[in-house]
């Protein structure tokens, strides 16, 4: 298995385990509100690594996506481009903050996600991929 290959595989355990983590804490919740999603009425803005945003392309694709110029994430910044009504039409390929993000208790959801990104971080390292960890919309210009 190649370097890449290596290293997405060793992302999609980092989300497994952030899954099953946040379904074992009872305070951790989807209210299935979209609000998550849509990031300027949230007060806030969806960071992924670049890995992290090519797997979001890869499972969620460009079709699916409000894409601009045919670009994934590249239309509004303030909304995630694979929100479709109040639910992720990439729930598959989302990126670790929109799994560890709960409206329901945001302080434990931050611990979570700060946990699980920090392995992120260092399977970057381990497999020599450059940590390129800014705005999804960023990514996609």
């Amino acid at each position: 298995m190649e370097a890449h290959e290596q290293a997405v595989a060793a992302l999609r355990r980092i989300y497994r385990e952030a899954d099953d983590e946040a379904r074992a804490d009872p305070r951790l919740r989807c209210e299935l509100s979209g609000r998550c999603c849509r990031f300027r009425e949230a007060g806030h803005r969806l960071f992924v690594t670049r890995l992290e945003y090519e797997e979001m392309v890869r499972w969620g694709g460009a079709a699916s996506a409000k894409a601009s110029a045919g670009k994934p994430g590249a239309g509004d910044e303030g909304v995630c481009p694979w929100l479709q009504g109040t639910l992720c039409g990439n729930r598959e390929g989302r990126a670790l903050a929109c799994r560890t993000y709960y409206c329901s208790d945001e302080a434990a959801a931050a611990g979570l996600t700060e946990r699980h990104h920090r392995e992120i971080r260092r399977l970057h390292e381990r497999h020599g991929i450059p940590y390129d960890y800014r705005p999804l919309h960023e990514h996609a210009r």
